[in-house]
């Protein structure tokens, strides 16, 4: 069966590092791959399946370990748990692990040991091929996450459902499909627990001396995902990772996640219809083409079905006079602001309506970029394909169904195009 590295739908950020190159040898000579059935790994141990997805060129499950059996790894005997010691908790967050239990060791062995000098040998528990994530595996998906989400990767790390929000903690969007629960945590003194809903923790390879390791942390008051020292008889969660090599693909990783991101949209009244807005940044946008019915403006083929979808085509002299008062077409510089943030076009367009000879669109902040076409010189062109939208500057910004890169087109006057509107 052929062995390849898949390009998934989602875009692979930023590559791999030259950290990760040190075990493509690794791999060749222990012979060892990995299996994936449309996103899918099944550990043959226990027979549990758990979702994969790919972030910054490496594989990471997308769900807590759940292999629990003492019987055929003795070191896991008395070093897991449950959160609040019920089995349904289990079943909902994954068990909580010491350590010791992490890396299957022995208590005593686990004292002794402070990690491994080449992590991809540090299979501990995991199964066969993957391995407990060393502090730079961490790092390269904190340092990924972070930079596509404009700031710190907490929420666009934490599952959109179980976690409380407090301070100034952004919404939980899962944007990389990581999927990270709030499990919370044993404590190593009394056996007591950290709250679910308000804390996630994953172990690390890394020990540090015979009382603690390294582990990273989310909390629900804030975003930062950040690194730490942690007693080894606490009991946290696991997250498996395995590198680009050795993995083979049947099928595409599965990026349904993305259709259930949740926005925070605003909303903006033209004419008495109400628009979605959005903030991305500093900025705030219409999250919809305009509609605004003027007297030269267009629906798609002239067929009011495409208007209802995809707004309403606009001259430039028209284009600027529909914006609302406190609102305005955007210039060039506007979106190339937007742009800027948010690194990656595809990140902007809608998950739906562009043609499938792409990938689908991400619409990792809800901005919701429609391939409306355009018309010119009596023609209509580009539905499904492309989108244009009117700039104050008299450009055309441009988002094709291929690529990641915009473009600006200069377009005579009298063409007709969509109209997004931003906030003064």
């Amino acid at each position: 069966m052929k062995k390849y590295l898949i390009l998934a739908s989602l875009p692979l950020l930023f590559g791999c590092t030259d950290y990760v190159d040190k075990f493509d040898n690794a791999y060749e000579e222990n012979n060892v791959f990995i299996s994936l059935t449309d996103g899918k790994f099944k550990d043959e141990r226990d027979g549990n399946t758990y979702s994969i997805v790919q972030i910054a060129g490496s594989y990471w499950m997308a769900e807590n370990l759940r292999y629990v059996d003492s019987s055929a790894t003795p070191n896991l005997k008395g070093n897991v748990w449950c959160y609040e010691n019920s089995k349904d908790s289990c079943s909902k967050y994954g068990p909580l692990y010491s350590w010791a239990a992490a890396m299957n060791l022995s208590t005593s062995e686990s004292e002794k040991w402070n990690g491994f000098s080449n992590p991809a040998d540090a299979q501990g528990i995991c199964p066969k091929g993957w391995r407990i994530p060393s502090s730079i595996d961490w790092t390269t998906l904190n340092t990924n996450v972070s930079l596509f989400s404009g700031g710190e990767a907490g929420g666009s790390l934490k599952a959109i459902h179980g976690w409380e929000r407090e301070g100034n903690a952004s919404l939980a969007m899962n944007r990389f499909g990581f999927d990270a629960l709030a499990a919370g945590r044993r404590n190593s003194e009394g056996g007591d627990f950290l709250s679910t809903g308000k804390y996630a923790f994953f172990w690390t390879s890394a020990g540090i001396d015979k009382a603690t390791s390294r582990g990273w942390g989310l909390r629900s008051d804030g975003d930062v995902f950040g690194e730490g020292e942690f007693y080894k008889d606490h009991g946290m969660s696991i997250r498996c990772v395995a590198d680009r090599f050795g993995v083979e693909i049947n099928g595409k990783l599965d990026s349904a996640y993305l259709d259930s991101i949740p926005f925070e949209f605003g909303s903006l009244e033209i004419d008495g219809k109400s628009y979605k807005t959005v903030k991305i940044g500093k900025q705030n946008w219409m999250a919809e083409n305009v509609a605004l019915n003027t007297e030269k403006s267009l629906c798609y083929n002239d067929d009011s079905k495409n208007c209802d979808t995809y707004g309403r085509l606009y001259t430039l002299d028209e284009a600027k006079t529909v914006c609302p008062e406190g609102w305005r077409l955007p210039s060039v510089t506007d979106y190339q602001f937007l742009t800027s943030y948010v690194y990656k076009t595809s990140m902007l367009r809608s998950r739906e309506k562009w043609t499938d000879k792409g990938e689908k669109g991400l619409n990792w902040w809800g901005f919701g970029l429609l391939p409306a076409g355009g018309h010119e010189k009596g023609d209509f062109f580009d539905i499904t394909y492309s989108s244009y939208m009117w700039t104050s500057d008299g450009k055309a910004f441009e988002v094709r169904y291929y690529g990641d890169s915009p473009y600006y087109s200069e377009k005579s006057a009298e063409s007709a195009f969509s109209v997004r509107c931003i906030e003064d």
